[in-house]
């Protein structure tokens, strides 16, 4: 499964986190409410993991897009 996600870069103490404001699927389904903005992340694998349970797909079948808008 390919998701499309926006990321806001530059979060925590030292910068080096980030958080999810946007994500959606190739259908053009949006996850609104369905996540938490507010969380932060160290790595895109921690996201992807959080990501598969929202959706329901294992890890290893999802794959994220990054968008630079």
């Amino acid at each position: 499964m390919l998701l499309d996600v926006y990321l806001i870069r530059g979060r925590g103490e030292d910068g080096h986190k980030f958080q999810l404001a946007m994500v959606r699927n190739t259908d053009g389904h949006y996850y609104q409410g369905e996540y938490d903005p507010a969380t932060q992340y160290s790595t895109l694998d921690e996201l992807r993991a959080t990501l598969s349970e929202m959706v329901n797909v294992p890890v290893a079948e999802l794959t994220l897009n990054e968008l630079n808008l």
